[in-house]
């Protein structure tokens, strides 16, 4: 898939707006990042200046502006792309995710599978949106369908490990997990989920092992999160 950072060349433009550059600045400085599209938009830097301005948003954690103006910006007659489509539509899914609006998130996905059907990143996200509502048939479905497009793919592996989890399938769940650990060894979110699962069995000594070398390896992650609650989970039910 086309990286974001052709937009600029990909869509109509009447402005020498430096696309490029703006999205770098919205990294470390998303305020001035916004200023910036804002002005180039109102100087004719159209459609890139009007998706680094909604990156911007979501870097000021302005989550429900930014996915409204992203899913706003798939659909304009100036993006004739599939493939650029489908990333906004993306992009404006993950950012309805963040602003707790898994149900808009899932029509995002949703449209992106429409125009670039199969695609496995599309298919992983709306897994994920799945499982925020805890609809993990539908969660396992996808990510299978994912796994038929990227078949070492960790990422989808682990997941579909915790929807087969939460759905009392642990013999599939291990398979998935020990496959993702195969292909990457110290994959923190893989630890996590093979923790829980030995959880699950009552193995609480192998579970602690793997929620500690996660905590040794990435404290800070969400993976460190995750076995940081689960340790606590553990001792408060030993107490």
């Amino acid at each position: 898939m086309i990286t974001l950072l052709f937009f600029a060349a990909a869509v109509s433009s009447s402005a020498n707006f430096a696309y490029d550059t703006c999205l770098k600045v919205a990294d470390r400085h998303p305020d001035q990042a916004y200023e910036d599209a804002m002005a180039a938009k109102d100087d004719g830097g159209g459609i890139p200046a009007e998706h680094c301005a909604a990156v911007a948003l979501v870097n000021l954690k302005e989550y429900g502006e930014a996915a409204r103006r992203l899913d706003e910006l798939a659909r304009r007659p100036g993006v004739e792309s599939n493939e650029l489509r489908a990333m906004l539509l993306g992009q404006a899914g993950n950012a309805w995710l963040l602003a707790g609006q898994p149900e808009l998130a899932q029509a995002s996905f949703t449209a992106a599978l429409g125009l670039l059907p199969g695609e496995a990143q599309f298919l992983v996200d709306r897994a994920r949106t799945s499982a925020s509502l805890k609809n993990w048939a539908a969660a396992e479905s996808d990510l299978s369908s994912a796994l038929t497009s990227e078949p070492g793919s960790v990422e989808a592996l682990v997941l579909r490990a915790g929807a087969r989890r939460a759905q009392g399938n642990i013999k599939g769940a291990i398979g998935d997990v020990t496959q993702a650990l195969l292909l990457e060894p110290t994959n923190v979110e893989a630890l996590v989920e093979r923790g829980l699962i030995y959880v699950q069995q009552g193995n609480k000594g192998a579970a602690r092992k793997d929620f500690l070398a996660v905590l040794a390896a990435a404290p800070d992650s969400d993976a460190g999160a995750s076995a940081r609650k689960a340790i606590e989970k553990m001792e408060t039910k030993q107490r």
